[in-house]
């Protein structure tokens, strides 16, 4: 009786560094043939503050800089009883609205107040 050998499955090796695999830039540059004729690579991002003629105040602001704050119109609990009435009522809409808001404003850490001033924490 004769045995066949077992055939052993290698796994897959990962590329070595001469196998043709290159490393892709952060910005693309023109070929060279390209470069001849005078085209450039642009950056895509400006870093300049960009400012407004007649006052001379930035149009831009940076989101980490900026501070949002929403008040709501009743109390949560108002609110949430006004949801839930009558589909056709405008009433409703807009308690859903400000459920909606303050449920994302608490989802990207925005400060939610009532008309009191008292701060929504949940």
């Amino acid at each position: 009786m004769t045995t066949n050998p077992e055939r052993i499955e290698q796994s897959p090796q990962p590329p070595t560094p001469d196998s043709g695999v290159k490393e892709i830039p952060e910005s693309p540059e023109p070929p060279p043939s390209l470069q001849e004729i005078g085209v450039t690579a642009v950056p895509s991002q400006f870093t300049t503050v960009v400012t407004n003629d007649t006052t001379g105040l930035p149009l831009t602001q940076s989101p980490a800089t900026q501070t949002v704050t929403i008040t709501i119109p009743a109390s949560p609990a108002q609110l949430d009883d006004w949801s839930k009435g009558s589909p056709s009522s405008s009433l409703t809409w807009l308690a859903t609205f400000w459920l909606r808001m303050v449920k994302k404003g608490l989802h990207f850490g925005w400060k939610v107040l009532t008309q009191k001033g008292e701060s929504v924490n949940a």
